[in-house]
């Protein structure tokens, strides 16, 4: 698949195309389904609130 000159055949530019690493992940907790829909994700782990920093005082 190499040529010698160490470009690779078949692709724009002796590029190669990008590959994807996904982990093994593990479920754990889920939310029952009526308050993971309210929140947005079935995983308690991915819930993250909006929380400003600072809130504008003239509003």
């Amino acid at each position: 698949m190499n040529k010698p000159d160490g470009k690779s055949k078949g692709y724009p530019g002796g590029m190669r195309l990008g590959e994807a690493y996904v982990p093994f992940q593990i479920y754990g907790e889920t939310f029952d389904p009526k308050t993971a829909l309210m929140y947005g994700t079935l995983f308690p782990d991915l819930f993250r609130p909006y929380r400003p920093a600072h809130r504008n005082q003239e509003q």
